[in-house]
């Protein structure tokens, strides 16, 4: 179900490939983990950014059913209207709390969360269809990969020399 998550390259937001060289006896290749916030951001945007990835997790991701991924934002807009307008609000609180880094979201990136979250909501008004489509669309997810994109944007150097480093580190 991962890959039906991917927004952009291919990639989970949630959850990184444990490189071979870290494995443990018990793990498979290919195992994951919890993808670390970055360090190189400040304590703020971290606190920030890992309740807003906390928040997008549990309202697109948290419960597997038969190899299907969904969250509480799928359960709650199964009641009709009323869910949906529930689905709203938590969506919109997620993009509050993503407002709250140091400096501001520029206007852009807000506006794209909102499409985000609009287009979740008008097409959960679709009865039985909308549900579905809302389950493969992930709007929290996508608006916290939108956050995440834009903190690690200024330092991407940065964070490209801390995967480098990760991959070229000896096994302990």
């Amino acid at each position: 179900m991962a890959k039906r998550l991917t927004v952009g390259k291919g990639e989970d937001p949630y959850n990184e490939p444990i490189p071979d060289n870290e494995l443990k006896f018990y793990q498979r290749k290919g195992a994951k983990r919890k993808r670390p916030i970055p360090k190189f951001l400040s304590k703020h945007d971290q606190k920030v950014l890992k309740q807003v990835r906390n928040k997008a997790y549990c309202l697109d991701l948290v419960f597997n059913l038969c190899g299907f991924r969904f969250g509480w934002s799928a359960i709650v807009q199964l009641v009709p209207v009323i869910g949906d307008v529930i689905s709203l609000m938590l969506g919109l609180r997620l993009i509050k709390a993503a407002q709250k880094i140091e400096g501001g979201l520029p206007q852009v990136l807000v506006s794209q969360m909102f499409m985000n979250t609009i287009f979740d909501f008008a097409i959960g008004l679709i009865p039985f269809v909308g549900d579905i489509i809302n389950i493969a669309y992930k709007a929290n997810s996508r608006n916290f990969m939108i956050l995440e994109k834009h903190l690690t944007k200024g330092h991407r150097k940065e964070f490209e020399d801390l995967v480098k480093l990760r991959e070229e580190e000896p096994p302990v």
